[in-house]
């Protein structure tokens, strides 16, 4: 089998383009490597890629989470004859119920003699003949045709195709730097990981849970939807951060409207070290603009002050209904729709704060030893690494098992 992909964004690249260009062929070879002998080639301004088999179902299902990608096709090669690229177009045809068609010819390699109408025309005649002799009713339509056959003459070869298919765009997962993401069991954190890996970014993710004071839901959760993410970018390193020590140091002497400003921030503290240790250049969350009380513009702009690295909400302006469609296209929404406990809803008010006050958080937080927790919250994480392998299933290695949290029995 044998897909020609174009892409858009990165053909708008500079000097740096052809950098784009071969993460997205690495990328590809990740995508397949599981099926056999996987062959990409660059092609002005295209890929071709050769596999084994001739399951197009499970082609389609693949690349639609390789980001980089405008649109494929699955194409016959043959030679530059006019005769034999005549025949292949009209196999396209015969493979299709529809009524009506049309012939686009793109002819990079100037080299074959006829030009790119002529080839439209003559072949389109040939197509329309050949039904004719057939019985079939088949017109041309060159506004709404049914069927859109496509060839390309390039590089030495034909390349003829019947469909194209919708990519999901983007950029090449690993030429957009890397960042932390905060991963919850919800809907928001993981669409907007996967957000961010549709921009090229590579996502570290990093989890807090309350365990053994909540149940492990949120725990389980989290490890299938970093294996979902995985799939989107090959290998993840994810950290689970027992959060249960810093927050028993914030209730000892925080008000209780307070209390989740002050565990975002402390998260963001914690994170931001994860991303000094792991080269990462950002922090991400699934914050959206007045969801809830943490997330008035005054209280993100207290929380942020936590840190010093650019924080990144990807879906700020994205309403619910939305941030759930997105999370039903990308396979997190029924993980992230089962019921669970996580660390923020523990002792936190009825009632919390929407407009916190910098002077009074900063206040409070300086009577309160949270380096000492938060280090050694950071030092006691589970450390996994996930690499997905197609049909062999995730690879999963613990680099660090976690650290049982000393807890006071305050929560």
């Amino acid at each position: 089998m044998k897909l020609v992909i174009h892409y858009h964004e990165i053909a708008l690249k500079g000097r740096n383009r052809n950098l784009f260009v071969q993460r997205l062929v690495r990328n590809l070879r990740s995508t397949f490597q599981d099926l056999g002998r996987v062959s990409v080639r660059t092609l002005f301004g295209r890929l071709t890629v050769t596999l084994p088999g001739e399951d197009a179902e499970e082609v389609h299902r693949r690349m639609a989470g390789v980001f980089g990608v405008a649109n494929y096709s699955l194409v016959e090669e043959v030679a530059q004859d006019f005769s034999e690229i005549a025949q292949a177009a009209w196999r396209q045809v015969q493979e299709s119920p529809a009524r009506s068609f049309a012939v686009r010819c793109r002819r990079p390699d100037k080299n074959f003699p006829m030009g790119s109408l002529d080839m439209e025309r003559e072949v389109g005649a040939f197509i329309w003949r050949a039904a004719r002799d057939e019985g079939r009713d088949l017109r041309v339509d060159l506004t709404r045709p049914e069927l859109t056959v496509r060839l390309e003459i390039v590089n030495g070869t034909a390349l003829v195709s019947g469909s194209r298919h919708q990519g999901p765009g983007g950029l090449p997962v690993g030429t957009g730097g890397r960042v932390v993401g905060l991963l919850s069991s919800g809907f928001d954190s993981p669409v907007a990981c996967w957000n961010l890996m549709k921009r090229g970014a590579e996502v570290v993710m990093c989890h807090f849970h309350a365990h053994p004071f909540t149940d492990r839901a949120s725990l389980e959760n989290c490890r299938q939807l970093a294996d979902i993410l995985t799939r989107f970018q090959y290998r993840t390193r994810l950290y689970l951060v027992a959060f249960a020590p810093v927050q028993e140091e914030i209730l000892s002497l925080t008000p209780s409207e307070l209390r989740m400003v002050l565990y975002r921030r402390s998260m963001f503290r914690i994170a931001q070290a994860v991303a000094r240790r792991e080269r990462a250049q950002a922090l991400l969350t699934g914050e959206s603009l007045g969801q809830v009380a943490s997330q008035t513009l005054t209280n993100l702009a207290v929380i942020d002050q936590a840190a010093t690295m650019p924080v990144l909400r990807p879906l700020i302006g994205a309403d619910k209904e939305e941030i759930m469609a997105r999370a039903r296209q990308i396979g997190t929404y029924e993980l992230s729709a089962q019921p669970y406990e996580d660390c923020c809803s523990l002792m936190v008010a009825r009632h919390p704060a929407t407009r916190a006050a910098l002077e009074e958080v900063l206040r409070i937080e300086e009577a309160l030893e949270l380096a000492e927790v938060e280090g050694s919250a950071l030092e006691g994480a589970e450390v996994i690494d996930l690499k997905w392998r197609g049909q062999a299933g995730m690879l999963r290695k613990v680099l660090r098992e976690p650290v049982t949290p000393r807890l006071r029995g305050e929560l």
